[in-house]
This record gives structure tokens, C-alpha cells and sequence, in this order.
């Protein structure tokens, strides 16, 4: 089987010239001419793809067909077959008119590609890389603005239903105590209550996590949360600390103990609670 080829219609614009040549990779052989005649027009040259055998019979008729557009240059890569620019217009009308007659199967081309450039392994490591660091850095921002959106609707919980919750705040230095009475208190909300405020963030420059809710403590129908505030941690990551700004600013809006609560609820000392478990398990 004849191989596959292309004969070429090259246009030199700095020399004003046209090459009428053949390769089986036509960029490639720009490579090579260029270093001798400049920069290729790639967008206004032409291309025919054509079995081997067929192209070096195009090729010949046209150097014949072109002779008098030779630019009579004596040295240099290819330069047998360089004419002059005003050459492309009669170079194209024969080509047509093979076609048109039958004599070859194809059709010209404008244009010449440029091959897409494959990264090498060392780049193509390091897209990956910053694509992995990427892919991290949204996921971080997806999940940490859903965990900031279920903070808000706890709030908004308390703050639009609290006269059916028996709940009080206080704050001393950095920690809210927020303590609520519930008969039907279950050990798994409050663990979920704690993993709302765990953040764990990886991305360019910064990979750790810290837990906001730094206990959980219960006495009788009683349940205490103690939340460190956000505001007042220095070496809180910008993404959560910016989060954090807002849903404190829908905190401030809530009372500090609820319509329904009638009296006071204790702060549960952990240190005291603490002992009691202990003396407990004594006893056991």
C-alpha cells in the first residue's frame, strides 16, 4: 500500500517567497526550513494529502509548471524549489484543475496545522499537582461553607423558635457557654453538635484542622456546649475566620436566654462533673 503523504504550498513572507515541496510531516519540515528562510505564514499556506507515489508526480509537474517563478537562488535548504510569491496563484489553478479532471482524488487545503504540544513528564507532574492542590482547595471551600450553613440554621432555630426552648448563654473570654434543658437529650446530637464546628482545611500554604467546640458536658436534663468564638483566634485559617465573621454577626442577634426559660440555667463545671463520673465508676 502507497504510503500517505503531503505536498506543500509554503509561503515565506519575510523572503516574499513560496516553496512547492513534499513531506510526510509537514511541521516538522518547517522546523527545518525555517532556521534558512524565517517564520512561515501558517494560516495562508496550503496542503493536499495525497498517496506517496501521486505526490511526487504533483510536485514535478509543478516545479515544470512554475519555472518561470523560480527566484534563481543557488544555495540553501530546499532551494530548487523556492518561486516567487505571485507563483501561489497559478500553483493553486493547476492543482484545481488535476482535481476537477480527475487525474488525483483530494482536495487542497488552506492552512497548516500546528501539532498540539504534549507537556513533558516533569510539567505534566506539576499541572497534576496544582490540579490535586486545586481540586483540594474547592472542596475545602464546599464543605467548610456547609458546615458554616448549618451553624446559621441552628441559629436561626433558636432564634425563631425559642419560645418553645429552654435554653441561656454566657461568655467568659473567648467561650460561649450555651447551655440548653431537654428531657430527650441524645449523646449522639451533641457529637454532631461537635463535629459543626470542627474545620479541617488543606491547601497551598496551610494543612490542619481545630475543633471550636471544645466540650460537651451534661447533668441532669442539662447540656452544656462550650464554643470557642473564631473572632478571637489568631491562627484561624482566612477561610474560616471570613465564614465565621458572619454567622457571629447572626449570633449576636440572639438573646442570650430564651422566651420560654423561667429560671436560670446552672454553668456546669467540668472539672466537678469530671470527679463525679470518676467517683462513680469507683463505686461500680
Amino acid at each position: 500500500m502507497d504510503t500517505p503523504s503531503f505536498l506543500y504550498l509554503l509561503l515565506f513572507p519575510a523572503k516574499k517567497m513560496m516553496k512547492v515541496g513534499k513531506a510526510n510531516n509537514i511541521y516538522n519540515r518547517i522546523q527545518s526550513l525555517k532556521r534558512v528562510w524565517g517564520d512561515v505564514d501558517y494560516a495562508h499556506s496550503y496542503r493536499i494529502a495525497l498517496p506517496q507515489s501521486e505526490v511526487f508526480k504533483l510536485e514535478k509537474m509543478l516545479h515544470f509548471l512554475l519555472a518561470k517563478y523560480q527566484t534563481g537562488i543557488d544555495a540553501g535548504d530546499g532551494y530548487t524549489e523556492l518561486f516567487s510569491i505571485e507563483a501561489l496563484e497559478p500553483a493553486i489553478k493547476h492543482i484545481h484543475y488535476v482535481i476537477e479532471h480527475g487525474v488525483i482524488d483530494a482536495q487542497l487545503l488552506q492552512g497548516i496545522e500546528k501539532p498540539q504540544l504534549r507537556p513533558g513528564k516533569s510539567a505534566a507532574h506539576r499541572h497534576a499537582k496544582m490540579k490535586k492542590q486545586s481540586d483540594t482547595m474547592i472542596n475545602n471551600v464546599v464543605r467548610v461553607t456547609e458546615q458554616f450553613s448549618r451553624i446559621n440554621r441552628l441559629l436561626l432555630i433558636l432564634l425563631f423558635k425559642q419560645h418553645r426552648l429552654r435554653y441561656q448563654y454566657d461568655i467568659e473570654g473567648n467561650t460561649i457557654l450555651f447551655r440548653i434543658a431537654d428531657n430527650r437529650t441524645d449523646q449522639r446530637d451533641a457529637h454532631k453538635i461537635m463535629r459543626m464546628f470542627s474545620f479541617f482545611i488543606e491547601d497551598f500554604r496551610y494543612l490542619g484542622g481545630t475543633n471550636y467546640c471544645s466540650g460537651v458536658f451534661g447533668e441532669g436534663t442539662v447540656t452544656q456546649y462550650n464554643v470557642e468564638l473564631i473572632s478571637g483566634d489568631p491562627d484561624a485559617h482566612p477561610l474560616v475566620a471570613y465564614l465565621a465573621s458572619q454567622t457571629e454577626r447572626l449570633f449576636n442577634k440572639l438573646p442570650s436566654r430564651s422566651a420560654l426559660l423561667m429560671e436560670d440555667l446552672p454553668i456546669l463545671e467540668s472539672s466537678r462533673i469530671l470527679r463525679r463520673v470518676l467517683q462513680s465508676d469507683d463505686e461500680d
